[in-house]
């Protein structure tokens, strides 16, 4: 009896460890989902469309069905006009007078009260994907820090750092960026030898899972060398 129970608590916490990730990740993509439609059909844009609809046809004439057809056109066309207004931002970005209003904007919300803290953590999120997603983060790196015998894992911005290496004397130092665990948008910028840096062969991706699972999440190009060793 207690070796049957003990193989189905078994089972069940194997099902359990198998079937949680996929539920909340389908749980938080549905949330991100909803968020958006919801966004979407709220936004200042589906409204002028809706008024708009409704004024050149009776809707209230319709079917559900038709009403919920016009409701998606409505949600569809809200999405392009907004994908096509943030393209156009972009653009606008690349003239040095936008650039200007943009950080004064930037500057208004980071000393707003409240809204300084929750603007300043998503544009660290932000900062820290379109990082990983340009290359910004140029290698995954390990190196002795804050002292001989513990390492840390970081990622290679800059393979020369000139104004150091003039000023130290130094043959060649490299800019590394060493994240803090589980929050990689923040942490420690260091100028090193570049002979005191052991390149690591996986992608800055499977870096930051690392990092913000504490360890627990070790890349699979890790447990392959692990195993053979």
């Amino acid at each position: 009896m207690i070796k049957i129970k003990s193989k189905i608590k078994s089972y069940f916490y194997t099902g359990l460890i198998l079937v949680l990730p996929i539920i909340i990740t389908l749980y938080i993509l549905d949330f991100i989902l909803s968020f958006i439609i919801s966004l979407i059909s709220k936004s200042f844009i589906a409204i002028i469309l809706r008024a708009i609809v409704e004024k050149t046809v009776e809707v209230s004439g319709f079917s559900n069905s038709g009403e919920f057809m016009f409701e998606i056109l409505i949600n569809i066309v809200s999405l392009i006009i907004i994908f096509l207004a943030v393209t156009i931002v972009g653009y606008t970005l690349k003239n040095v007078f936008f650039v200007r209003i943009a950080k004064n904007i930037e500057k208004l919300f980071a000393t707003m009260p409240l809204v300084k803290h929750i603007y300043s953590t998503i544009s660290q999120i932000v900062g820290l994907i379109s990082s990983s997603k340009n290359n910004n983060y140029q290698k995954v790196v390990v190196l002795e820090y804050p002292r001989r015998g513990i390492y840390s894992v970081g990622f290679l911005t800059s393979e020369n750092n000139i104004i150091l290496e003039d000023a130290l004397k130094e043959e060649r130092l490299c800019n590394v960026f060493i994240p803090t665990s589980p929050n990689p948008t923040s942490g420690m910028f260091i100028a090193i030898p570049a002979k005191e840096l052991i390149v690591l062969d996986i992608k800055v991706d499977d870096a930051i899972k690392l990092i913000i699972s504490g360890g627990v999440i070790v890349p699979e190009t890790l447990e392959k060398g692990m195993g053979e060793n």
